[in-house]
């Protein structure tokens, strides 16, 4: 048996020549298809950008102008000849539009700070079970609009987390008003706070809406996707709403958890980190899904 011989080319052969222009080419074919990812990408996050732009006009014209248009209707109370139900009826129009433009402004300032990078944490005890109360009051407007009820489940006990009180309420508003658009009239939304298996403060969100498919659950990660349905398109979309709470609540050494199935409903979890108070507490409780009787998500 003939033993193998290794082959080595002579510098300044022909065929040394052929492998080193070869390799050239290889490097640049290669430098050119970076290119050209790189502008694909580029090109499809103008457009995202495009479209969510586009969309933000509609969803900012149409609260407004029903704020203006309910106003002057109770200005002029005495040309349409009102009565008290109207009147009542006319004024909670206008506060659910003001809370659906409030809602709309904020969530276009929190993705420009994301975008640029300017998102200021500060680091200090949060209670949970206030930071729960004070977000169910400021989508109180919005679930009342919606006819979904807020249903708390906490088990009692005072728990502790530590991180930035503003962002985490905000990225709790937008899992609440996320689970609130998702459901219908009529419908409820379990929350619960209470601490995982391993005992880390954590913030249950679930929804008894239609749910995500499991190839929809990353794109509404992503800040300029939504998983759309028809023409029901909106800035409070889940494309945006879940990625900007996943961004915030990592960003302060979270985590942020998913779990969504066609007609049975999504559950979010925010899981905080432990403060120093609440630090070495060995408690566990069960989750909120063990606890909802007409959602079977997980």
């Amino acid at each position: 048996m003939r033993a193998l011989q290794l082959f080595h080319l002579s510098e300044g052969s022909l065929l040394a020549d052929y492998a080193s222009l070869m390799s050239e080419q290889l490097i640049r074919r290669r430098a050119e298809l970076d290119v050209q990812n790189a502008r694909a990408q580029a090109e499809a996050a103008i457009k995202a950008r495009s479209e969510f732009l586009a969309n933000m006009n509609h969803e900012l014209r149409t609260p407004l102008n029903a704020i203006m248009g309910f106003a002057a209707m109770l200005r002029g109370d005495g040309e349409y000849d009102l009565s008290e139900e109207q009147r009542f009826e006319y004024a909670e129009y206008i506060l659910q539009s003001a809370d659906l433009l409030l809602g709309h402004i904020n969530t276009i300032l929190e993705i420009a700070a994301v975008e640029s990078g300017n998102v200021e944490l500060s680091s200090d005890e949060l209670d949970i079970g206030q930071l729960l109360s004070d977000a169910v009051k400021r989508v109180e407007v919005r679930a009342r609009a919606a006819g979904v009820k807020i249903d708390r489940r906490d088990d009692g006990d005072e728990i502790y987390a530590w991180g930035d009180e503003t962002r985490a309420g905000q990225a709790l508003d937008h899992v609440l008003q996320s689970a609130i658009d998702a459901s219908e009239d009529g419908g409820r939304v379990l929350l619960r706070a209470s601490r995982d298996e391993v005992g880390r403060p954590e913030i249950a969100v679930r929804d008894e809406g239609d749910g995500l498919a499991e190839t929809e659950i990353q794109g509404v990660l992503d800040i300029f996707s939504e998983a759309h349905k028809g023409l029901d398109r909106a800035l409070s979309g889940p494309g945006v709403g879940y990625a900007i709470a996943k961004t915030f609540i990592e960003m302060q050494g979270g985590e942020f958890h998913i779990i969504s199935r066609e007609g049975r409903g999504t559950l979010v979890r925010l899981v905080m980190p432990d403060s120093a108070e609440a630090e070495g507490s060995e408690e566990e409780s069960p989750s909120l899904d063990d606890q909802a009787e007409a959602a079977d998500v997980a």
